[in-house]
């Protein structure tokens, strides 16, 4: 059975989603589109009503063009809100044979999620990193593996009530059920990481329109996330506010022109003014020169959060976001941080587009929980031991009598999502 998923990331300018099949390592893009996003600002819902009708129609689109239909997604949760903490539980394992099943690796994850938290958070989702036997430790699923016992650890990553909810209501008005969800952070580190960076150390910067979220990874776990108040809207800004022209126009050029490369462009005039009865032209070489002071200001800002973690050493630095769309962007980061950054863009064919690095981890991720069911059950997904999700059919089928479905309201959809039932 091919494994074929669908993900979802909203943004508070952009909303993605990407429909892909999952082969071993690689996707197979079947359906990706970026369209813009109304009801969300900052990362915060302003607007459900229209959030959710963006959402209908970007599926509906992937649907006609498909000829299916979507009935489920994973869903990208901003990381505005997160908290990151680490877990572990112990279990005995309860079979003659002592060889651990699914069931004994459910419990011990459950076991780990049991901390003292703030009464406002929800957990979003529980990570397993290590298992502990009792002769051997590893970092594959030791289903099989004969041990009385059984240690998880794990990552944990919550969020706000409030704040994680609106966000499930939503896709749940538009119709579809939760494969899955995780943050931003996490997903596009699955991407633009290979496995020994995020073991080694290494820290991803993911530039967005109003914010942007630095976060850092060791020992296979997020142990620290960071929002830094500047984004791609603030170059936008830094154009506007230099050349006396409109947001819309200034960002049309940041678009169209815009670069951080220097001695580019000095004869190619692409605006005008018209000040004290004199017209002045501002080339692209103007134009870049804006950008990276601006870019040099962004960088200020969030190393302020990337100095918290510093103790010396060098890591892999990474940018992604679609704020981050710019030539040599990477160049002027270096430069500010003093490490080498580079800026990632996905080369799979239909998402070439930094933006869609979080959409297209969440791929990954997905893929990797299924094997928690085995191979005989490719077909099915986790069951959360956070309780962010259920076991359901992956999202993707020909057909939908919607007269012989029952209706989910919310209520019950949170249930199966938050049950603390063993």
């Amino acid at each position: 059975m091919k494994e074929i998923y669908a993900t979802l990331d909203i943004g508070s300018t952009t909303l993605k989603l990407v429909v892909a099949e999952v082969i071993s390592a690689n996707v197979n893009i079947l359906f990706s589109s970026k369209v813009t996003s109304h009801g969300v600002r900052r990362g915060i819902i302003t607007d459900a009503d229209a959030l959710v009708e963006d959402i209908k129609n970007i599926v509906r689109e992937a649907d006609e063009e498909l000829n299916t239909t979507i009935t489920s997604v994973g869903l990208v949760l901003p990381s505005i809100n997160a908290r990151i903490y680490q877990g572990d539980g112990i279990t005995k394992v309860n079979n003659a044979n002592d060889k651990i099943v699914i069931d004994d690796v459910v419990r011990a994850l459950k076991l780990s999620t049991r901390f003292q938290r703030n009464r406002d958070e929800e957990i979003v989702s529980t990570i397993p990193i290590h298992y502990a036997l009792d002769t051997k430790s590893t970092n594959q699923i030791p289903l099989g593996m004969r041990s009385a016992s059984l240690k998880v650890d794990s990552m944990i990553v919550t969020s706000k009530k409030k704040f994680f909810y609106g966000y499930l209501e939503a896709v749940e008005k538009a119709g579809l059920e939760l494969l899955d969800v995780t943050i931003d952070a996490y997903a596009s580190a699955l991407e633009a990481f290979d496995e020994a960076y995020l073991k080694e150390g290494a820290i991803l910067i993911d530039i967005g329109c109003y914010s942007s979220t630095v976060s850092f990874y060791e020992d296979g776990y997020l142990k620290y996330i960071a929002q830094a108040n500047t984004g791609g809207y603030e170059l936008t800004k830094a154009i506007s506010e230099k050349w006396w022209i409109s947001m819309d126009k200034a960002e049309r050029y940041k678009i169209k022109y815009g670069t951080c490369e220097k001695n580019v462009g000095d004869d190619d005039i692409i605006h005008s003014n018209k000040v004290d009865n004199e017209i002045v032209s501002y080339t692209q070489q103007d134009l870049s020169d804006v950008l990276r002071e601006a870019v040099e200001n962004m960088m200020e800002e969030i190393k302020t959060k990337i100095d918290v973690i510093n103790d010396g050493r060098s890591y892999e630095t990474v940018i992604v976001g679609g704020g981050g769309e710019l030539p040599s962007l990477d160049v002027v980061a270096s430069g500010v941080l003093n490490a080498p950054v580079r800026c990632y863009r996905p080369e799979t064919i239909g998402v070439r587009d930094m933006s869609y690095v979080p959409a297209l981890g969440l791929l990954y991720y997905l893929n990797d929980r299924k094997e928690f069911l085995g191979e005989d059950h490719v077909s099915l997904t986790l069951p959360d031991i956070s309780s962010t999700m259920n076991i359901r059919l992956k999202g993707f089928t020909k057909a939908k009598d919607e007269s012989k479905m029952p209706k989910k309201t919310l209520k019950r959809v949170l249930e199966n999502f938050f049950s603390d039932d063993e």
